[in-house]
C-alpha cells in the first residue's frame, strides 16, 4: 500500500459528544444561545486543557451547547464524514442519553437524531456505524442501571451495545453488578472503561464482576502477566486509545506506551481515538502511530479485522464490512 490513509480503518471507542470540531461547537453555541469563552480554544482543530480534571471541566463545556436532536444528527454526520474521508469503513461511538435528558431532549428523540446522522453519512459515504449507551459511573449504581434497564426495555436498531465510563478510581466495578448481571441476562453486549487510571486489581474486577466482552483502554493489564493470559484467555479484545492516554500524561510518549508489547503479546487489540479532538487524535492518526511503532500493512489491517470481528453489531454487517477489507 501507498500510504495509512488507504488502509481500511475501523473504531470502536469514541465518544460521540467528544467528537465535536471548534467549528460545530462555534455553531451550536450560536444557536442555542450558549456563551462560551474563547480559551476554550487551541487552534482551529483543538480544545486547550491542563491537567485531566481541567480536561473533565472543559469536556463539560463544551459539550454543553449540544441541545438538540438536529444537533445530535450534525454532529453524528459530521464526525463519520471526517472518517470515511481517511477508509474508516466502521465506528462503534459511545452515546450518552444522561447528557441528552440534561438538555431536555429524550430517549427516543436524540437516538434518532444520531440515527437520521448516521443513516445520511451511509448513504453519502459508505461508512457504517452502530452505537453504545454509556453507563456514567460517578453519577452512581442507580443512575447506570436506570440508563441500561432504559436500553433494554427500548430495543433500537442502531444502539447495540452497553459500556461503563466516568470516574474509574472512585466507582470500582462492585458498584455495578446489579446492572450488569440485568445486561449479561439479557444477552446485551458490554464493554467496560477498565485499565486506564487504575491498575490490574481492578480490571480483574471488571472482567470477573461485569461480563465484558471488551475493554475500554485495558492497557494497564501489562502490568501483570497473570491478567495479559487471562484476557488472551477470555478472548478479551483491548479498544486502545494511545495518544488519549499520553495526552493524559498516564504515559509519556507512544514508546513508553504498552500498545506494541501487548500486540507483540497477541492480546487483541484495537486502537481509537477516544476524545479525537480534545487529543488531537484520529483514527488515522492512531494507525500511523502504530505503523511508527513498527507494524507493517497486513499488521494494521489486523486491527481493523479485530475491531469488525469484536463489533456488537449484527454478524450480516460483520461479514458485509469483512469482504470490504478483502477487495480492497
Amino acid at each position: 500500500m501507498n500510504s495509512i490513509k488507504q488502509i481500511p480503518k475501523a473504531e470502536i471507542h469514541v465518544h460521540l459528544e467528544a467528537t465535536i470540531s471548534p467549528e460545530l461547537c462555534r455553531k451550536f453555541a450560536d444557536r442555542n444561545n450558549v456563551e462560551i469563552t474563547e480559551d476554550l480554544f487551541e487552534g482551529e482543530y483543538a480544545y486547550s486543557w491542563d491537567d485531566f480534571y481541567d480536561f473533565i471541566k472543559k469536556y463539560d463545556i463544551i459539550t454543553s451547547v449540544i441541545h438538540t436532536p438536529e444537533d445530535y444528527r450534525e454532529l453524528t454526520y459530521a464526525y463519520l464524514k471526517e472518517c470515511a474521508l481517511t477508509n474508516v469503513l466502521y465506528v462503534e461511538a459511545m452515546v450518552s442519553s444522561t447528557h441528552a435528558k440534561q438538555k431536555g431532549m429524550t430517549y427516543h428523540s436524540f437516538l434518532e437524531g444520531v440515527a437520521e446522522g448516521a443513516k445520511q453519512a451511509e448513504k453519502d459515504y459508505g461508512i457504517v456505524s452502530k452505537y453504545i449507551m454509556n453507563g456514567i459511573r460517578h453519577l452512581g449504581p442507580e443512575s447506570v442501571h436506570a440508563t441500561a434497564k432504559e436500553v433494554l426495555e427500548n430495543p433500537h436498531p442502531d444502539l447495540v451495545g452497553f459500556g461503563l465510563a466516568g470516574d474509574e478510581l472512585h466507582f470500582p466495578p462492585k458498584l455495578f453488578t446489579k446492572t450488569f448481571d440485568m445486561l449479561k441476562e439479557a444477552e446485551f453486549p458490554i464493554t467496560v472503561h477498565a485499565g486506564e487510571w487504575d491498575g490490574p486489581e481492578k480490571i480483574h474486577d471488571a472482567i470477573s464482576l461485569l461480563h465484558p466482552t471488551r475493554l475500554g483502554h485495558g492497557v494497564r493489564s501489562i502490568e501483570d502477566s497473570s491478567l495479559v493470559e487471562l484476557i488472551k484467555d477470555l478472548d478479551i479484545v483491548l479498544e486502545t486509545c494511545p495518544t488519549s492516554n499520553i495526552a493524559t500524561k498516564i504515559y509519556e510518549n507512544y514508546e513508553e506506551h504498552p500498545v506494541k508489547k501487548l500486540f507483540d503479546q497477541n492480546v487483541k487489540i484495537t486502537v481509537n481515538s477516544d476524545d479525537p479532538p480534545f487529543f488531537n487524535a484520529s483514527v488515522a492518526g492512531e494507525y500511523e502511530v502504530m505503523a511508527g511503532l513498527g507494524l507493517s500493512d497486513d499488521e494494521l489491517m489486523s486491527l481493523t479485522k479485530n475491531a469488525i470481528q469484536s463489533a456488537f453489531c449484527n454478524q450480516a454487517t460483520k461479514e458485509k464490512l469483512l469482504n470490504k477489507i478483502l477487495n480492497q
